[in-house]
């Protein structure tokens, strides 16, 4: 997040004209601009931090900084800003706000989730295409610099258990896959060597034979040991003597830390128990969807006994890999030709479909979308977890691809690249409460772009809809409330028709990362509600394609923001149709 944020301020300062009379935000953007340079330098220094700084007295310092840079910003009176300012102005505000809390509460101490942490971005070099001796150099300064950056992790999360900021043993079921996955006997089996396979252009075979036998003592002495180094201090120093309690509230200021993410990430005020009864009432309503579902295939039995059978019943799931792939490829294909009907602007960057990693499958969610920046050679891909088929259910397939694909995220982050109108750091925003909150009604388009057409599938949406529902209850539940891992998974398991194994590994995702699973279901109610509104104002003139248009026009934003923007919008078609 910090070198994201670092480089907002860059283009920031480049992009953006603030009002004359606006001293202070001129005074604030020159010392944010003067710490980016002071923190990321260029490039002829920065080759000796090429993964970063994260000592604690780095986190230290960039917080004060941040904190005290918020507290300067949040003084400015906005009314002397133009419109497009007192956007920019806000989102860099939320960009700092994630800043301050992690230095509030120390949340530095604890880099990793249930299924990812500071070392599972490691990997992700390997998908780099060297095409020069320069790059090639960059990478094997890289892979030389893993030995450090472990081990200032491994010192914050020592540092974490000291004083209780930590993930509870409870939530890293199969974690080690994350790490034992790199501990190989030679090089040439490691992830880590793929970039070195090829040659590039313009190197001579003996400079090559020199850069490849540097990269393999790279990957065996950098790389591997310092996985070995990982896997000794997870299994020996971290999980025997981890917490045992499972909510953030149980961590030190944890009520307060609590409260301040269920704001961060669903971007609103709300205090976690008005989003536990938000949770509660869409659980309810969804669930008389679901008994309708159930009551038109003339199903025997009852609500349990049908999940049972979506669970159990061989027809519901893949029997290869290669099966799942090709089907979630079918229909994301399927979706492409008839996004026209609701789009009028599509992205010009394409995306694939690929297996998430096995380094991640194991304990990793069903399926996710992995983004790109156009100025790269990789396209955006959206991964299907293959691990584990029988827990991998077809009947929420379209969905699932609906979300991370199209008209999701894929779609939702490449045309947010493409806009040349805002600053470039809002090219490659992303907010949760906006992307996950359209990524989820993504899926309720399902009906308008001709899916759904199996009532097994349509029930699929549902428990979908259901699942993101029971995470507003789930979330606050273990971290305000004090709920037990068997209850989280028992209300999950009991309203959903996810796979036993998924309702597993999502309840570590909840409990692992507070908050964050607030976002999804808060954002679709916003834009479902948007929309709406936009409907019984506009009436007949209203256009969806229009509408989806400008949902997306100004990249990821605060759903108050986006309020703002359809407000305006409604106001300014109405004022088209008023008589001269």
């Amino acid at each position: 997040m910090f070198k994201i944020l670092l480089f907002t301020i860059c283009t920031l300062i480049s992009c953006c004209v603030f009002s004359q009379e606006n001293k202070i935000i001129k005074e604030a953007l020159q010392e944010l601009k003067d710490f980016s340079t002071k923190e990321n330098p260029p490039d002829t220094v920065l080759s000796n931090y090429p993964l970063g700084r994260f000592k604690e007295e780095d986190f230290i310092r960039r917080g004060s900084f941040y904190e005290k840079l918020y507290n300067k910003l949040d003084r400015l009176d906005a009314s002397l800003l133009s419109a497009a300012d007192k956007v920019n102005l806000e989102l860099l505000k939320y960009s700092i706000t994630d800043e301050v809390i992690s230095y509030r509460y120390k949340g530095y101490l604890n880099p990793i989730l249930s299924d990812e942490g500071f070392h599972t971005w490691l990997p992700r070099m390997a998908n780099r295409v060297l095409i020069n001796e320069k790059e090639v150099r960059l990478y094997l300064a890289s892979l030389k610099a893993i030995p450090a950056y472990v081990e200032e992790n491994l010192q914050l999360m020592r540092a974490g258990l000291k004083l209780g900021i930590s993930q509870p043993a409870a939530a890293l079921a199969g974690f080690e896959k994350t790490y034992t996955t790199h501990i190989v006997d030679n090089a040439q089996a490691s992830l880590f060597w793929k970039p070195l396979q090829k040659k590039p252009a313009f190197i001579s075979d003996e400079r090559w034979v020199a850069l490849q036998a540097e990269g393999q003592g790279l990957v065996m002495k950098s790389v591997v040991t310092s996985f070995k180094k990982i896997k000794d201090f997870f299994e020996k120093e971290y999980i025997p003597v981890t917490r045992k309690t499972l909510g953030a509230s149980a961590m030190p200021n944890g009520k307060e830390y609590y409260k301040e993410l269920v704001r961060f990430h669903t971007t609103t005020n709300l205090a976690p128990d008005d989003v536990y009864n938000i949770g509660m009432s869409e659980v309810n309503r969804i669930k008389k969807e679901m008994d309708s579902v159930i009551k038109a295939v003339a199903f025997k039995g009852s609500f349990a006994d049908f999940i049972q059978f979506l669970r159990t019943d061989k027809q519901f799931y893949a029997t290869s890999a290669d099966q799942l792939l090709k089907e979630a490829s079918f229909i994301a294909k399927k979706i492409d030709g008839q996004l026209p009907r609701l789009f009028g602007k599509l992205p010009r960057q394409p995306y694939g479909v690929e297996p998430v990693p096995d380094y991640l499958a194991p304990s990793y969610t069903t399926g996710r979308y992995s983004g790109a920046s156009i100025k790269t050679k990789r396209a955006g891909m959206y991964w299907v977890n293959t691990y584990n088929l029988p827990s991998r259910t077809l009947y929420t397939l379209e969905s699932l691809t609906l979300h991370e694909a199209v008209p999701g995220h894929h779609l939702q982050t490449a045309l947010s690249q493409e806009l040349t109108n805002l600053p470039e750091f809002r090219q490659r925003f992303y907010i949760n409460a906006f992307g996950e909150g359209w990524g989820l009604y993504s899926e309720y388009l399902g009906y308008e772009l001709g899916l759904y057409k199996d009532p097994y599938s349509l029930f699929g949406r549902l428990t979908y809809e259901m699942w993101r529902a029971c995470r507003l209850v789930i979330d606050v539940g273990i971290h305000w409330k004090g709920w037990t891992k068997e209850q989280a998974i028992d209300f999950l398991a009991s309203n959903t028709a996810l796979s036993l194994h998924e309702v597993n590994t999502e309840v570590n995702r909840y409990i692992a990362w507070p908050g964050q699973a607030l976002a999804y279901k808060m954002g679709e109610i916003k834009i479902k509600e948007l929309r709406r509104k936009a409907e019984a104002a506009l009436k007949e003139n209203f256009d969806v394609r229009v509408f989806h248009d400008l949902v997306l026009s100004e990249g990821s934003v605060t759903l108050p923001i986006l309020e703002k923007m359809v407000d305006n919008f409604i106001e300014r078609e109405l004022k088209k149709k008023k008589p001269l």
